[in-house]
């Protein structure tokens, strides 16, 4: 039987290197292979997937940013190791390596496929299903670590899912539920929520903008971004959008355009 694996997680502040260890003994103790061996190195290889960086913040601390290895990533692909990073959502995102593990699947690539919990499958219980039953159909069977169900194709296999998946879908809710009631006690205490404000002098950035500078210079002797540098010299005054100059349609043909026709229709010679 020939394993894939797949990772996830949804966004850059978290990194799937908690689930590759769990991972990857379940896989070596369903083969029945030396784990205590062999799993150091597919354990560093599968760790160089992810990198982490530092990205400042206004209060003058270092914020752990998880960025993907892709040339790593793509190795892997190619033996049916999927590490896949993106951002979530209800309504469904673009998965570009779950889309990929999917093809291999109809390709006859593997025929099981491990993951660290159903949860990585979809984020409600409807995608999840669908998900393991078109693998089902392609004689993959899928076996997440974090749960026990059995295969899809059983009469209790098929309890077993829909239990686990319905339970997936309601953490995901009342992570939700919760999230959204933090910040709202967070409003109402008058924090300020989203991104850092960029600290920065804008009088000088109004200053340098007046003796004749660029918007991209302006930026980079300020240490920040261009859009920001452009927000605030509309904010101020000193700068208005210019507006492209779009020119006229074109006058229609009413010969072309009209489906009537006075009289005898126009008689086009060839």
């Amino acid at each position: 039987m020939s394993d894939a694996l797949y990772f996830r997680v949804s966004s850059d502040r978290q990194t799937t290197e908690n689930q590759f260890e769990e991972v990857l003994r379940e896989q070596y103790k369903l083969n029945g292979w030396d784990r205590d061996r062999e799993i150091t190195g597919d354990l560093a290889e599968l760790q160089s997937a992810v990198i982490e960086t530092y990205s400042p913040t206004a209060k003058d601390k270092d914020r752990i940013i998880w960025k993907a290895n892709k040339p790593v990533i793509d190795s892997l692909a190619e033996k049916c190791v999927y590490v896949e990073q993106g951002k979530s959502s209800k309504t469904g995102s673009v998965r570009p390596l779950f889309e990929l593990m999917k093809r291999d699947a109809i390709l006859g690539r593997f025929d099981r496929l491990i993951v660290w919990k159903i949860s990585r499958l979809g984020r409600d219980m409807r995608e999840v299903l669908n998900t393991v039953y078109e693998l089902a159909d392609l004689g993959v069977t899928v076996y997440p670590v974090k749960s026990q169900t059995g295969p899809i194709t059983s009469s209790m296999g098929k309890l077993l899912w829909a239990l686990m998946s319905w339970q997936a879908e309601m953490e995901n809710v009342e992570r939700s539920e919760a999230i959204n009631a933090g910040l709202k006690r967070a409003r109402a205490a008058g924090k300020d929520l989203g991104r850092p404000r960029s600290v920065f002098d804008r009088d000088k950035a109004v200053s340098l903008h007046q003796t004749g500078l660029s918007n991209a210079v302006i930026a980079r002797e300020l240490g920040t971004s261009e859009a920001t540098i452009r927000r605030v010299l509309v904010a101020s005054g000193a700068y208005s959008p210019s507006v492209k100059n779009i020119p006229p349609k074109k006058p229609k043909n009413p010969l072309k355009e009209s489906r009537l026709y006075v009289g005898a229709p126009p008689v086009h010679s060839k």
